[in-house]
């Protein structure tokens, strides 16, 4: 009986003591992370530090046209005219139709250059993204398949360009159901969009435009040409907006694929596809109306503008960009290299690690075990870019073995036939493995809103 007290007084003791030591192993834990976290960012600092001085830099990047490093130099009104009429006729979404946070994807659909719908196929994609703004295959192809890998339904090769796509009862036991790309951050969707807030300061809704952001990048012009827009104006834009995430945002995290890579590349989307053509200005503009209607704001001044959405139109009278020139895939990394070394601080691989204002970068060699540097990736004159970029989309890929053979084939087959190509006949540096055990340390990592089945 003595025996039993003692014995039930030690596990109440234990029992007691027991989160002490949790909360005391959590600090330990926590603090080393940190400590790491410091190392790597010092590497990280110090592998930006070997890139050229930014100044001849920045007068590359404002030379740069509205239709990127290669410009157009030709037009044809016969060619270029995309239709807003007829059967392109704007139309504003039904309650079943889906539209997210891409303005251009939801100005194709409202005009019926896109499936009305918002669940899109391959196919669907290419050839409307192709006839509305003059994007390539092989980018229309790639930016499809990761949709329909990450965030979409292998199995029927459709994806969707707002919230979650209709339950699939075959599929979604095995692969889950698609959450569409207004539900994927971290993977396709991330932190200092142009005009949607981060994830984590507005409850998970990364689709929502704000109308304060949308002002601050209105307000972004070309100071050399009054009221228009350019890429390097856009990438100023875009290098503030990233260190606000990092002013702001707890849970800011840059994956090197939806926040490196693909959220400036948006900045870059909107000045390359979204500008006008003309005979007199073969190689584009952008100005405020046109940035108002792609984006469905209405108002006269920024005091009064509002946000309609899912309203956003193709304007009238508009020419795409040519297509002897069209935007293709290494294009995206030709446009970012310019970016990046004129201003250093937008390239950000890493994040918060322990509130606001603690962002810890990652070197690209510690990322890729040496197989890249940040020098040799941004080399103007290099190739690298393509290769990276093709790399590390498939790097996050989920492991299929152990599902049947139908359901891996579908998979396989958009990993072979529009993720790989991008790099083409490159010599592409060997990754053994992209160490993605260095992003344990950001909370921001693991953040995964997930949608409600409505969508705007």
């Amino acid at each position: 009986m003595k025996y039993s007290a003692v014995l039930l007084g030690s596990m109440a003791l234990s029992a007691s003591a027991f989160p002490a030591v949790m909360q005391m192993s959590d600090a330990i834990l926590k603090a080393r992370n940190l400590e790491q976290a410091a190392e790597l960012h010092k590497r990280a600092e110090e592998e930006k530090r070997q890139l050229p001085d930014p100044t001849a830099a920045q007068a590359l990047s404002q030379a740069r046209g509205n239709c990127g490093v290669i410009p157009c130099t030709v037009f044809d009104a016969t060619e270029q005219y995309v239709s807003n009429t007829g059967e392109h006729a704007y139309a504003s979404p039904a309650a079943d139709e889906i539209r997210g946070p891409c303005p251009g994807l939801n100005a194709a659909a409202n005009h019926g250059y896109l499936s009305r719908s918002g669940i899109l196929t391959i196919e669907n994609t290419i050839e409307g993204l192709g006839a509305a703004y003059g994007m390539s295959v092989d980018l229309a192809g790639f930016l499809a398949a990761y949709g329909i890998i990450f965030d979409g339904d292998p199995v029927a090769g459709t994806w969707s360009i707002g919230g979650p796509l209709p339950t699939n009862q075959i599929t979604k036991g095995l692969l889950g159901q698609g959450q569409g790309i207004s539900w994927s951050h971290n993977l396709y969707e991330g932190d200092s969009s142009i005009a949607r807030p981060d994830a984590y300061l507005n409850n998970g809704d990364a689709h929502s435009l704000d109308v304060d952001r949308f002002r601050d990048a209105y307000a972004a012009t070309d100071s050399r040409y009054p009221g228009r827009y350019t890429l390097d104006s856009f990438a100023q834009n875009f290098a503030k907006k990233s260190d606000e995430s990092v002013a702001t945002n707890p849970y800011f995290f840059a994956a090197p694929f939806s926040t490196t890579l693909v959220s400036p590349a948006a900045y870059n989307f909107v000045i390359n596809f979204m500008s006008n053509h003309t005979a007199e200005e073969p190689n584009g503009y952008f100005d405020g109306e046109q940035f108002k209607t792609f984006f469905a704001i209405e108002g006269d001044s920024p005091a009064d503008f509002k946000w309609l959405p899912g309203q956003e139109k193709i304007p009238d009278n508009w020419y795409r960009r040519t297509s002897t020139n069209q935007y293709n895939a290494a294009n995206v990394f030709t446009d970012l290299i310019p970016s990046f070394l004129a201003y250093p601080s937008s390239f950000k691989l890493g994040g918060n690690t322990n509130g606001v204002n603690t962002y810890a970068g990652i070197s690209l060699a510690d990322f890729t075990g040496g197989a890249y540097n940040l020098t040799t990736l941004l080399d103007p004159k290099g190739t690298q870019g393509a290769c990276f970029l093709a790399q590390v989309a498939q790097a996050g890929i989920p492991d299929f073995a152990n599902l049947p053979l139908q359901q891996i084939t579908p998979v396989t087959d958009l990993i072979n036939n529009f993720l790989t190509p991008i790099a083409g006949d490159l010599s592409c540096p060997e990754v053994g493995a992209f160490d993605q055990t260095l992003f344990n340390k950001y909370p921001g990592h693991t953040y995964r809103p997930t949608g409600p089945d409505t969508n705007y």
